[in-house]
């Protein structure tokens, strides 16, 4: 009898033991606010225990199978500079600039320089409409050509050089805005990516840490019903619960490795790398308050959002084309044209004499495009684009209130399941202790400890999820008002 006492009393202790590490390891403060760590991915091990500066690690693609430990300040650096979608809307800004410089050279005339030379040998018509043999030959060099290429040369619609880059100018605007936007997107995919990831870290140690606890009670049961002091029926129950927590590491790891490739994806680093968050507790940030009225909140997120100024920048674009063409066929056409060269000509297959050669040409004159018909088309078809775009703008307007709205109310009860999750996991706590201090003085059997484990693995892993889902909810929030997500 002693010895089953002994085996129920070490097996009792080793509970106590992991329940303390559930709930100690892997807690973290709630209501506290943890600093943001701002160390850059390094490889796992290369982090000094005392704190101070670790080795620099080498490139990603050097150490592509090893483990790097990150951090979310150094995630948003990352996204910010290596993600390939915000790479592609930076590069559009680029040539949305490159195309506005294009529109204002509208005004700047063309240059020529060359040479030329002509033949023409056989029947030719003088003025009066007589017949005629002749052979003649000219050449030129210089700046033009006798052939009617302007040396200096100029040829434009007045609409199009007052009002394409005006056009270009905004389209610039919108591109400029559309890359930041982009920007917060991604930057808040990247925190939500690096909180999953934790997420997944955390459920894998409470995992396992149940999966140990489940071990130790499968054992002592197993010892209670061997002294006969138990029921086999229990000792299979136990024994079939470590299985089943053992399953649940397993799938947990894939979690971990599926988190792991999602944020290497969106930082454009190699799938194969294993990342692996600095933190090993969580803690509630707050970034944004969500007792702001609604009404205020969508207001802020109007004036902030780098979508609502794209959109107006293209509606002013729109409306630049559709004047353009409105008063394109009242508006004139300017032709103009210097050349100077040397010119050369004479009779035969020689030229018999040369000088220097000035050419001045200037023409001004109004167009109506298929009789005018061709004009209002176009002129309806870019009333129609404006049209579009206004009501896209309204669309993007709707869809951007509503984000903060939801974004608000998510928010808001995430935080209120801070406290029910804290809350439950402390009476989970609870609970467990009272089982073992009755198990403690004999009270009861081993088994009737697997309910209180259970209920506080549950407890503890809500507990995690509220706190993440609360941090994830904070990003979302402050990407719907318009702000980046804090480096």
């Amino acid at each position: 009898m002693s010895r089953v006492l002994s085996i129920a009393l070490s097996g009792l202790r080793g509970l106590c033991g992991v329940a303390a590490l559930i709930l100690l390891g892997a807690c973290g403060e709630i209501d506290g606010l943890h600093s943001i760590p701002s160390a850059e991915a390094v490889p796992v091990g290369t982090r000094k225990k005392d704190g101070g500066e670790a080795k620099e690690p080498e490139s990603f693609s050097r150490d592509a199978d090893g483990a790097y430990r990150i951090d979310l300040a150094s995630t948003l650096r990352l996204a910010a500079g290596r993600n390939l979608d915000l790479a592609r809307a930076v590069e559009k800004t680029r040539l949305a600039a490159a195309k506005s410089f294009q529109a204002n050279l509208s005004i700047v005339p063309d240059l020529a320089a060359g040479a030329s030379f002509g033949r023409k040998n056989g029947l030719l018509q003088d003025i009066g409409g007589a017949p005629l043999l002749a052979e003649r030959v000219d050449r030129s060099f210089g700046l033009g050509a006798s052939t009617g290429l302007p040396g200096v040369g100029l040829d434009l619609s007045l609409s199009e050089a007052v009002f394409s880059p005006l056009a270009a100018r905004q389209d610039k605007r919108a591109a400029d805005a559309a890359a930041k936007a982009s920007e917060h997107q991604i930057l808040a995919d990247a925190a939500v990516a690096y909180h999953e990831l934790l997420r997944a870290h955390g459920h894998l140690r409470l995992a396992r840490e149940i999966e140990g606890a489940s071990l130790r009670l499968s054992d002592a049961t197993k010892s209670f019903a061997d002294a006969g002091e138990g029921l086999p029926a229990d000792a299979e129950r136990a024994r079939a619960t470590y299985l089943l927590r053992k399953g649940d590491v397993v799938g947990a790891e894939a979690e971990v490795a599926l988190r792991s490739s999602e944020l290497a994806r969106i930082l454009h680093l190699p799938a194969s790398l294993v990342l692996v968050p600095v933190e090993n507790s969580v803690a509630a940030t707050h970034l944004v308050s969500p007792d702001e009225a609604p009404g205020r909140l969508v207001a802020t997120a109007l004036r902030h959002r780098p979508e609502a100024a794209a959109m107006q920048a293209e509606v002013s674009a729109a409306a630049h084309r559709l004047t353009e063409r409105r008063v394109q066929p009242f508006l004139p056409n300017l032709a103009a044209g210097y050349s100077s060269y040397d010119f050369g000509a004479g009779e035969g297959v020689g030229t018999d004499q040369t000088g220097p050669r000035d050419e001045v040409s200037a023409l001004i004159y109004w167009k109506l495009d298929r009789l005018g018909f061709g004009d209002a088309a176009e002129t309806r078809q870019l009333r129609s684009e404006l049209a579009l775009v206004r009501l896209e703008e309204e669309r993007v307007l709707d869809e951007i209130s509503q984000q903060v709205i939801v974004a608000r109310a998510e928010t808001v009860a995430r935080r209120a399941r801070l406290s029910i999750g804290s809350e439950a996991a402390g009476h989970a706590r609870r609970a467990y202790e009272l089982t073992a201090e009755r198990l403690e003085q004999s009270q009861g059997l081993p088994i009737e400890a697997l309910a209180s484990i259970q209920t506080l693995a549950e407890a503890r892993r809500a507990e995690v999820d509220a706190v993440l889902d609360y941090n994830i909810a904070q990003h979302r929030l402050l990407a719907s008002l318009g702000h980046p997500a804090v480096k």
